[in-house]
């Protein structure tokens, strides 16, 4: 039987703690509940037209001020199943409501490669491919077989390759077109048996030359990400955030070599013959914002990109932050900042 709250704190739910309440909440934990469910919101005039919203770890949205006029699905569903194997790889199909982290950690003891270096990530197997989540040169669109799904509009389950996700960087179709459309309810993703490299960013290659390890194993390279992100980011259950709060800006050569004339040692990446990728932590950082204070939001003072709600912090204060590091930044170095997180 479905059990369906009322008026639920949304800062239980969020890392940044930082919402109103959700009109209405629930808990899926099988795959067999999201018909049942669908049927009692067409049925009962009460939850007539009003939006889905599917609720995976809460560690990649900000929440708005007030009572949100949705049905909040907290997905639980639970599962981990090996479903081909060969030589060279391994296909397994996660459920959606399993933790990320410790679906990496798993994948590591099997010893098989491809997402060791998204360790540490937080929120859930069902997220992951909605924002195409990334870090240390690795994007999760370059495991993932298929998606599996339920949809709303048709009230049936469908299987969505990889192709036909639309991924981008930290995009896919999910977060566009089929926005609102469906609920993730397993990823399969395709690991491999091969050795293991390091990773090709700078902080991590550093990590293992201040160690002399040339050859490190699998379990060494999830320990340095660990420690590297440790560093970096604070730990949301300490302090309030969402991680990354800015998508690292992809700008036309010309604009990027322009700021090097002031910024020489600055280190940018290129992405092709005609675009570089700015470090969004870099350009706020040299915009003198680091450690900055916006009221009730800091500007984490070990690393730009994260905004830490230090005050009991509202949806409004955070958005206000946001706006002005923008501008700063922009006027700054003629470049305007994107957010990578939600706003619901």
């Amino acid at each position: 039987m479905i059990k369906v709250e009322e008026y639920v704190d949304i800062k239980n739910y969020s890392t940044l703690k930082v919402g109103g309440q959700f009109r209405y909440f629930t808990v899926i934990s099988s795959i067999d509940e999201l018909p049942s469910l669908y049927a009692i919101a067409e049925s009962d005039g009460k939850y007539k037209n009003i939006p889905i919203f599917v609720l995976g770890g809460g560690s990649n949205i900000v929440f708005s001020d007030g009572v949100l006029n949705v049905i909040a699905l907290k997905i639980e569903i639970k599962g981990f199943e090996i479903i081909n194997e060969t030589p060279e790889y391994v296909d397994i199909k996660v459920s959606a409501g399993e933790n990320w982290d410790n679906f990496v950690r798993k994948s590591v003891e099997m010893n098989l490669t491809g997402i060791e270096a998204l360790s540490l990530i937080p929120g859930t197997v069902g997220a992951s491919p909605v924002q195409n989540i990334g870090g240390y040169g690795s994007e999760v669109k370059d495991t993932i077989v298929e998606v599996e799904a339920f949809d709303i509009e048709k009230c049936e389950f469908y299987k969505i390759l990889n192709k036909d996700c639309k991924f981008g960087y930290r995009d896919s179709i999910f977060k566009n077109e089929a926005k609102g459309r469906y609920i993730i309810t397993s990823v399969t993703f395709r690991l491999n048996k091969s050795l293991p490299s390091i990773p090709k960013y700078p902080g991590v290659a550093k990590y293992f030359e201040d160690l002399e390890i040339i050859n490190p194993t699998l379990s060494q390279i999830r320990d340095a990400i660990i420690y590297i992100r440790k560093e970096k980011l604070p730990d949301p259950n300490i302090i309030p955030n969402v991680g990354s709060f800015f998508k690292n800006p992809i700008v036309l050569n010309s604009i990027a070599e322009r700021i090097k004339i002031d910024f020489p040692d600055a280190k940018f990446f290129s992405v092709d013959e005609s675009h570089t990728k700015v470090p969004a932590g870099w350009l706020i950082e040299n915009a003198g914002l680091k450690g900055k204070s916006f009221g009730n939001v800091t500007v984490y003072e070990k690393n730009a990109l994260v905004l830490v709600n230090t005050s009991n912090a509202t949806c409004e204060d955070i958005k206000k932050a946001r706006n002005e590091i923008i501008k700063i930044v922009k006027d700054r170095f003629g470049i305007e900042l994107e957010q990578e997180p939600e706003i619901i």
